[in-house]
């Protein structure tokens, strides 16, 4: 808790210095239109990779593929539009750094390296899928629930895509 407060600190340091040194050189003025055109170009930067980044899921999820590069591009992209929205010069230069597609790429390959995939083989999945009604809802978040009182529909079931056999 900490670090992570002393790196907000010193983030928000390092921005202050860097407006008064761009301040100094170009003038106040010169410095708020500065960091105004890199949010307004940013902005539409992260709109056009984003609409690219959801077409790009969308054709994996067709294809049957799970989408997990374009989440996590999509994440990086939403950061970088916050950064690029925070007023500061340091603040846009990690935004801009997000855009660049071979940086996003690379910070997507060390982040699945590290995941950590449970499951099983293949693709068969096992599910129970429960359906109750409003009454036992209600019952169940007023802690007047029992066992005895079981009602609604339980579909249990296995699912195994056809593909597999191939």
């Amino acid at each position: 808790m900490g670090k992570i407060f002393l790196m907000f600190v010193g983030a928000t340091l390092l921005e202050i210095f860097v407006f008064i040194e761009v301040g100094s050189a170009i003038g106040a003025w010169s410095t708020l239109a500065l960091i105004i055109l890199t949010a307004v170009v940013g902005i539409s930067l992260v709109r056009i990779q984003g609409v690219q980044t959801l077409m790009e899921a969308q054709r994996k999820v067709n294809l049957g593929e799970a989408p997990a590069r374009e989440m996590l591009a999509g994440i990086m992209l939403a950061m970088s539009g916050v950064l690029l929205l925070l007023p500061g010069f340091v603040s846009d230069l990690g935004g801009l750094l997000l855009l660049l597609p071979p940086v996003r790429a690379a910070l997507i390959e060390c982040f699945i390296s590290k995941a950590h995939v449970r499951g099983g083989k293949g693709h068969t999945f096992t599910a129970e899928y429960h359906e109750y009604s409003e009454t036992r809802i209600h019952q169940e978040r007023l802690g007047r629930h029992s066992e005895k009182d079981e009602e609604g529909t339980t579909f249990d079931g296995e699912f195994q895509r056809k593909d597999d056999d191939k």
